[in-house]
């Protein structure tokens, strides 16, 4: 749907107006790879949403646009090369994240610590709670891919391979974007649900 020196837009698949594909153009295995996140690396986040907006290839038709990017999990990841999914986002999460976002940070290094569940839905639509690790940013222009790997899984001892990322808008305040990082063995406080190794629970596809 659209080809430039460093990445592609694709169709998802799905055969809905909601479900696209940024796909960089070098060979990038996916969210581990450790180019993503280097001085080098194109703003891929950056660009998903721009190619997301209406009169672009890309353009999600949804109330809210999600974008997402999965773990290496061998059980999600059904391709070896990166990609960053374009997609609605499930009715009920933007206000679940406005409910919130008093106690969402903006400072990346509290980001590992800000765990907030958020009831997503499973490719039948049943209601399905995880807990997502959860910033605020006030644009796109960083490299989440960096933010991610400084803050989150450098600091904790994670594993790259593991973690999830999606974008959302923020709705309310002086707007910006919420970032969510989960990952299966997420340390969640007591009574919260575990975290997860996909963004299907959060992202609209069909």
């Amino acid at each position: 749907m659209r080809t430039t020196p460093t990445y592609v837009i694709l169709n998802g698949g799905s055969g809905s107006n909601h479900d696209y594909l940024l796909v960089p153009s070098c060979r990038i295995s996916g969210i581990e790879c450790p180019f993503i996140a280097s001085a080098s690396a194109p703003n891929y986040w950056l660009e998903a949403w721009n190619n997301a907006q209406p009169g672009q290839p890309g353009h999600v038709v949804y109330p809210h646009i999600g974008l997402g990017v999965n773990s290496a999990d061998p059980a999600i990841r059904q391709q070896d090369q990166l990609h960053i999914h374009l997609a609605g986002i499930h009715s009920g999460i933007q206000t679940q994240l406005n409910n919130h976002d008093s106690t969402i940070t903006n400072a990346p290094s509290n980001w590992r610590n800000q765990i907030v569940p958020i009831w997503g839905l499973t490719s039948t639509g049943a209601p399905a709670p995880r807990s997502y690790r959860v910033l605020h940013v006030a644009n796109l222009n960083q490299n989440l891919f960096t933010l991610l790997r400084d803050s989150v899984v450098l600091p904790t001892g994670a594993t790259m391979a593991a973690q999830i990322l999606a974008v959302t808008p923020r709705l309310i305040g002086n707007g910006g974007f919420y970032v969510l990082n989960s990952e299966p063995g997420l340390p969640v406080p007591p009574g919260q649900p575990g975290g997860t190794g996909t963004v299907d629970f959060l992202l609209a596809y069909a």
